[in-house]
């Protein structure tokens, strides 16, 4: 599915296992066990694991979804969050993700 945020155009896309996970090992290098979800911020794309449980889909599209807020909206570069900070992006952002949440689950 593609939404807009930010009036750029990102492409929710549910992948195996195996293709997510390795598509996150390549992007930071490092290995890993298990991976729910990859924002890809240059190919404007969300990966997320298509073999898990609804639930757990819609908990992880939500995760991935404030990365691309934060990306499209907020410095990336800043790394250190204040929980003022943090609340203010979660607040703000709670409608959009909500909406593209639903939307991509009807």
């Amino acid at each position: 599915m593609k939404f807009k945020m930010n009036n750029h155009e990102w492409e929710i896309i549910e992948e195996k296992r195996e293709f997510v996970k390795q598509k996150y090992e390549e992007a930071t290098n490092e290995e890993t066990i298990e991976v729910f979800g990859l924002t890809q911020f240059c190919e404007q794309k969300i990966y997320i694991n298509k073999d898990m449980h609804k639930d757990l889909k819609i908990h992880t599209l939500m995760h991935e979804l404030l990365h691309c807020y934060i990306a499209e909206y907020c410095s990336i570069e800043q790394n250190n969050y204040n929980e003022e900070v943090i609340c203010d992006i979660s607040a703000n952002s709670h409608d959009i993700i909500h909406k593209i949440v639903e939307d991509y689950f009807k």
